[in-house]
């Protein structure tokens, strides 16, 4: 079994605060950091400097406007536009300038011309820690529109310090509906602002990115407010590395990660370090129709209030899986006042994954193709946080569960040392929540209000309530109470949970996209409905495995298991350890599980005992992962002689005798 290392809530919370002071990277993004310097939310100014942009057919959809004061404006507004494109309106201005859109739809014919990857700018590239080539800084400064539609790149001394394109405004002048920016579904960013400090971007629709519809990046001081942000290939609005940042009065909506993303929250004030202040604040955020409304890679001093997340696949999400994100792992995020959910759209199931298959091009745009594996049926979801505060929201009407607690190992992320595996799900409290009850007074219960893998401490519940006043529903049904002795109690987790996630780990929208044993993707049935009769998974137990041929052998105990939506299917959860003299290396989709009889069965395997989760796509799918990244998301083992290492393996049905495990040089029995 593994390895129990006690970190203590006060330890966990103070190795936090060391953590991410290197540069990392996000995602498929360069090495960052966050702003060392003060910096505020910049306010919307309505006197300036202003160069005004339109198009052919702004003063016709100017007459159009509802209102006679907007008309009259935007006329006056009109006379003194001096440009068509966003992008030149950028490249004149000076610092502190107002960029005024006037209605009008504006694609950036331009930038489109613009080459993705400009020969120009081709050995300005950098690695990021999982691997993937990334464009560095001083290609955004050289080739700004290779990938990105509308770039403000504010650092021209090389300092990390915005001197060019600082405080720049860029609005509409009438209703966001009315003035629309379009990409063209292969340039990564709409909207990219780098280094771009005090910058305000409001008042208009954006759609069609490849990545991002609006990046924020590396910036201090940033305002993203009154924005319609829809169909991105991921993310509606995403924020990394950045300080005093503000999202407000945003709808977001198609998007196949989040509709908003504030990852690696600043640690750049002690403040933040000690959860007493946040870099980031969101507000009157209606975010829907997404993947999930909400994520957040190391999330950090994030304040998340009065906004709602509805009808995606899960609700809200921050975590400690990625390898490279400043700030892990993460902490002191705090989501208060908001509505949670009917987050239960299935974005998973066979026919969209199927279709999803098809190149990105070749997708109508306004279909939602997941880029991140979530469960769907999910309020509110933290995997490997520390001192998070889930306050006062109203989490209704999510058929899995309301909110959900679970561990993340420091493996996931690629910090191997083993003093530090178990530095996540210590101090989050969850308190003073409505649950299962709509604004109205409607009872919409969730399938369970809290689910928690048990692992931590510090952990607590407190002061929720549900319809009749009685005690949520939890798994576990005792929950521990803030303050009480069990809350600070250490414990190790549940193994059969913890085993029960781990094939999860290995969706992959192309090669994989229904994990044998993962029922994430299974949209759970109305809690309170009739549910079909079926047949009842294997209960959770403990089995000790004979020996088997080639190098390899079980380390006992194994764990074998199952998951009730699909009964069918088992989830042996084991170590193996290797038994030969000679070092032995496997790559997991090497690993076979056939019958007596030798037919192959349908299965999935990972050298994991916990769900972890790998970035996709490495590279746009354009490249393998090298092998230390394989090595970190369990996708490949190396064992010296006499080592081991965690093996979660799951198969479906098979009638003909007892299965086996197979791989290259050698085979192991599943069951006793």
């Amino acid at each position: 079994m593994r390895r129990s290392i006690l970190l203590p809530l006060p330890v966990a919370l103070a190795a936090v605060a060391l953590i991410g002071a290197a540069d990392a990277a996000a995602h498929v993004e360069r090495p960052s950091t966050w702003p060392t310097y003060s910096a505020r939310v910049p306010a919307l100014r309505t006197h300036g400097p202003s160069i005004v942009v339109c198009r052919p057919g702004s003063g016709r959809r100017i007459a159009d406007l509802p209102s006679a004061r907007m008309r009259r404006a935007n006329a006056r507004l009109l006379r003194r536009c001096s440009t068509r494109s966003i992008q030149t309106a950028v490249n004149r201005a000076h610092n502190g300038t107002r960029i005024l859109i006037l209605p009008g739809v504006y694609t950036e014919p331009a930038s489109r011309r613009k080459p993705f990857d400009d020969p120009r700018c081709a050995d300005l590239t950098v690695m990021t820690a999982e691997g993937s080539e990334a464009s560095s800084y001083r290609y955004q400064l050289r080739c700004p529109n290779a990938r990105n539609l509308i770039a403000i790149v504010g650092d021209r001394d090389g300092d990390r310090r915005c001197d060019s394109k600082c405080r720049l405004q860029i609005t509409g002048t009438a209703r966001p509906r009315d003035v629309r920016i379009v990409g063209d579904r292969a340039k990564q960013n709409v909207i990219r602002a780098d280094r771009a400090d005090g910058i305000y971007l409001g008042n208009f629709t954006i759609q069609y990115s490849d990545f991002n519809n609006i990046y924020v990046l590396e910036t201090a001081g940033f305002r993203v407010s009154r924005i319609v942000s829809r169909w991105s290939r991921e993310y509606g609005v995403l924020s990394f590395a950045s300080e005093a940042g503000l999202y407000e009065r945003l709808d977001t909506y198609g998007n196949g990660d989040s509709g908003v993303y504030p990852g690696s929250g600043s640690q750049g004030l002690e403040s933040e370090r000690q959860c007493r202040s946040y870099g980031t604040e969101l507000r009157h955020v209606n975010s829907h129709g997404n993947n999930l409304g909400y994520s957040g890679t190391a999330g950090d001093s994030v304040w998340v209030h009065d906004s709602r997340f509805h009808h995606n696949a899960t609700g809200l999400a921050t975590d400690s899986f990625a390898t490279g994100h400043p700030g892990m792992p993460q902490h002191c995020a705090r989501w208060e006042r908001n509505r949670i959910y009917s987050n239960n759209v299935n974005v998973f199931s066979p026919q969209r994954q199927a279709y999803c298959m098809r190149p990105p091009l070749e997708r109508d745009p306004r279909v939602v193709c997941s880029a991140f594996q979530v469960p769907v049926g999910t309020g509110a979801l933290i995997a490997g946080g520390n001192g998070n505060r889930v306050v006062a929201n109203r989490i209704y009407d999510n058929w899995r569960s309301g909110a959900a607690l679970f561990w993340v190992p420091a493996v996931a992320r690629g910090v191997t040392d083993p003093a530090r595996q178990r530095d996540t799900s210590f101090g989050n409290q969850f308190t003073g929540n409505v649950l299962g009850i709509a604004p109205r007074g409607a009872r919409r219960p969730n399938g369970t209000d809290f689910w928690w893998d048990e692992e931590g401490a510090g952990n607590c519940w407190s002061s929720n309530r549900t319809a009749g006043g009685g005690a949520p529903v939890g798994d576990p049904q005792a929950l521990p109470a803030c303050g009480s002795e069990d809350a600070y109690r250490f414990r190790e987790g549940n193994q059969a949970k913890l085993t029960a996630l781990v094939p999860c780990a290995t969706w992959d929208p192309q090669t994989n996209p229904f994990p044998v044993g993962c029922d994430w993707f299974t949209k759970p049935p109305r809690p309170g409905a009739a549910r079909p009769a079926s047949a009842a998974p294997p209960a959770a137990r403990t089995v000790t495995l004979g020996s088997g041929a080639g190098p390899l052998a079980w380390s006992p105990p194994s764990l074998l298991t199952g998951v009730s939506a699909l009964p069918a299917d088992r989830i042996l959860g084991a170590r193996i350890v290797n038994a030969s003299n000679a070092p032995v290396e496997l790559v997991a989709g090497a690993v076979r599980v056939v019958d007596g009889a030798g037919r192959e069965l349908r299965s999935n395997a990972i050298f994991a005992d916990t769900y972890l989760h790998r970035l996709w796509p490495f590279n746009g799918g354009t490249s393998v992962r090298p092998r230390k990244e394989q090595l970190r998301i369990g996708a490949r083992v190396r064992l010296e002689p006499g080592a081991s290492a965690p093996l979660t393996v799951a198969w479906r049905g098979g009638a003909g005798g007892a299965p086996r495990l197979q791989y290259p040089g050698g085979s192991l029995p599943l069951v006793e």
